[in-house]
């Protein structure tokens, strides 16, 4: 499970989104688009549209998402998910249909994934120091206090059976004590498609949306063909490795490359083993396009825990498009995909022109 607010340096392998429109190949030039963008999450929101496009469009999809912040920030005390935190475990509590909504789509990821992704890692993150004294993750300079085995107490319940949801009262509770809900792992996907929504219900069709990396296609770019995404390697995000053409897909990317703390028995990677309540082992990254952000997100770091063997197979057999990047003790870089993303990427080749939508440090 992620922790993270949201903060660029925190979301994902770099992802270089391509609008090119058909044609832009041989040299004409691509049709004009329309792009905004505002710092929301602890991260940087690109809406692509598009010209002429509405500034109301724009404004919409901005508000959904600082609304849903509002809601689902472990960053703020004043959240509702910081509220519903300090009150379950003596009570189901009411929730708005947003924190309702969101925890519901985790547990369903938590149950399908086996627990390789987990959103009840509140006690973990904080065991673990991820979140810095000024409300943000460490980078590198936080530390992990010891304990008498090397590694920090859990300090409460991690497991996602310890929450226990009532759909047509939509409360929510937690059956012990010190158990904590963290979305890291699957709010900015979730306000990706709040976005989007957001959009559609203003007439827009066509759309591009990179959120600190993770890209949301709508629609096909002006010019027809798919939107181009470039991937990064784990270890230089200004350098794409491979190439997807998307369309009404979303694409995510977690890696533990740069984000880390101190521990006591080296650096601690801030994406977390919710089943054996350590940091992941992992050390690559994983891409994956879904048919929504919301799945995107939550699969990026399910699969990050689950690692190339389980994680390749278990997408291979749920027909999802995944691609696994790590480089081996001998120093070759290794690469593992589906055959979905196979045939992404061959319809993905590098645009000789295109509009870069966007890049995200490494660390999902």
């Amino acid at each position: 499970m992620r922790c993270r607010e949201g903060t660029s340096g925190v979301l994902g392998l770099a992802l270089a989104a391509l609008a090119s429109a058909g044609g832009t190949a041989t040299g004409a030039s691509a049709p004009a688009t329309v792009a905004r963008a505002r710092y929301l999450m602890g991260t940087r929101l690109s809406i692509t549209l598009p010209a002429p496009a509405p500034e109301s469009a724009f404004e919409a999809a901005f508000a959904e998402v600082a609304r849903l912040e509002a809601a689902l920030s472990n960053w703020r005390e004043a959240s509702e998910v910081s509220r519903l935190n300090a009150a379950a475990a003596e009570g189901p509590v009411r929730c708005s249909p947003d924190l309702f909504g969101a925890v519901r789509a985790a547990l369903h990821w938590a149950e399908e994934t086996g627990g390789a992704f987990a959103p009840p890692v509140e006690p973990l993150v904080r065991a673990y120091g991820l979140r810095g004294a000024d409300g943000r993750l460490p980078d590198g300079a936080g530390s992990v206090p010891a304990a008498s085995d090397g590694a920090p107490g859990r300090g409460g319940p991690i497991g996602w059976r310890h929450v226990r949801i009532v759909p047509d009262a939509r409360t929510i509770a937690f059956d012990a004590r010190g158990v904590g809900i963290d979305l890291g792992g699957i709010g900015k996907g979730f306000a990706l498609d709040a976005a989007a929504r957001a959009l559609r219900h203003r007439g827009i069709r066509v759309a591009l949306l990179d959120f600190g990396g993770q890209v949301l296609a709508i629609g096909s770019p002006p010019g027809g063909g798919g939107w181009r995404v470039g991937i990064a390697s784990p270890e230089d995000r200004e350098r794409p490795i491979a190439w997807i053409a998307v369309r009404d897909r979303s694409v995510a990317t977690s890696s533990n490359s740069e984000r880390a703390v101190a521990g006591p028995s080296g650096p601690v990677g801030h994406i977390l083993d919710p089943q054996r309540g350590v940091p992941a082992g992992y050390a690559g990254s994983i891409t994956i396009v879904a048919r929504d952000a919301t799945t995107a997100d939550a699969l990026s770091t399910g699969l990050f825990v689950m690692g190339p063997e389980r994680g390749s197979r278990w997408a291979a057999a749920r027909e999802l498009a995944v691609l696994f990047v790590w480089r081996r003790a001998d120093g070759v870089l290794e690469r593992r995909s589906t055959p979905p993303f196979e045939t992404l990427q061959r319809n993905g080749s590098r645009p000789v022109a295109g509009r870069v939508a966007g890049a995200a440090r490494a660390g999902s």
